[in-house]
């Protein structure tokens, strides 16, 4: 059997989804995009192609809140309509719709009451639905490219897909920025001290991207800090942010039990450990990318 043409049709689809047309402005986050996608295909995994906005109002926005970056404001109504510009959604009607004045949207509103539906187009579904190893490949790709590790298995379970797609592959790094990262930090977590080892070899010691690397954050010292799992998970998250001045910024967001809410509450403004060097400190850039596109504002007062 022949499956040159299926193969080709993968080539185009995964580069389709690769060159998703996903908004910009420098260097801040718009995963609208790449969480809609990962929804469908957590409905398709159903066998549900087509997606009332009604649906996608409320599980997008719920889902822009919790992975993408903090916002006043939240827009599903934009990745809904604007993924047919990729050629990989479609959202058919009849009806006139009134359209924004700003752009050639149709107003949100427009789409609620006239019960709009939108899903992946008849060749990608078909190509997705049929062939489970290229959803993956699709999914992963989605991870890979747009939301950091520490993410990925939750952000699976939150669309109904398996959380074994979260080994993601990453975008090559260079292998010289984690043991100069942890060396610049004298290895150990700069907010708390830990510096288990095994040996001489670190045990959940991470050297920190603070600009996320799959958001143009280099592999240099100057973008990196040493910490534990779980405040790395914390720094990713945005529930803490360390300002230019190493100084600990906890988001007022950040709940839980008395004893342990409380030991980290009362770090909030304190100095963390600093690298041994001055030319090691964190880059002012890639802290203030930190605090504008993941950090969850306010930070306590």
């Amino acid at each position: 059997m022949d499956t040159r043409g299926d193969d080709r049709g993968a080539s185009s689809l995964r580069s389709r989804i690769q060159d998703l047309n996903v908004w910009k402005r420098g260097e801040r986050r718009a995963p609208h995009k790449p969480l809609l996608i990962l929804y469908a295909i957590g409905k398709l995994r159903q066998e549900v192609r087509w997606i009332s906005f009604r649906d996608v109002d409320a599980d997008l926005e719920r889902l822009l809140i919790e992975f993408g970056p903090s916002r006043k404001r939240h827009h599903p109504e934009y990745p809904f309509w604007r993924l047919q510009n990729d050629g990989i959604w479609t959202v058919p009607h009849d009806e006139p719709l009134t359209r924004s004045a700003s752009n050639t949207d149709p107003l949100k509103s427009e789409l609620l009451e006239h019960d709009i539906h939108g899903g992946f187009t008849g060749p990608v579904w078909t190509a997705l639905k049929e062939n489970p190893s290229r959803r993956h490949g699709i999914t992963r790709l989605l991870l890979s490219e747009h939301f950091q590790p520490s993410f990925h298995r939750g952000l699976l379970e939150a669309v109904g897909l398996s959380p074994a797609l979260s080994s993601a592959p990453q975008r090559p790094r260079d292998p010289d920025f984690r043991p100069s990262v942890l060396q610049a930090y004298s290895r150990q977590c700069a907010v708390c001290g830990y510096d288990l080892r095994l040996g001489d070899k670190p045990l959940g010691l991470e050297a920190t991207h603070i600009q996320w690397h799959n958001h143009g954050g280099p592999d240099e010292v100057t973008n990196g800090i040493a910490l534990c799992a779980l405040h790395h998970k914390m720094l990713d998250k945005g529930a803490l942010h360390v300002s230019a001045d190493l100084r600990l910024v906890v988001s007022e967001a950040v709940c839980g039990s008395g004893a342990h809410l409380g030991r980290l509450r009362s770090r909030h403004g304190e100095r963390v450990r600093g690298p041994q060097r001055a030319e090691y400190r964190p880059d002012e850039e890639v802290v203030d990318w930190h605090r504008n596109e993941v950090f969850r504002e306010p930070a306590r007062a």
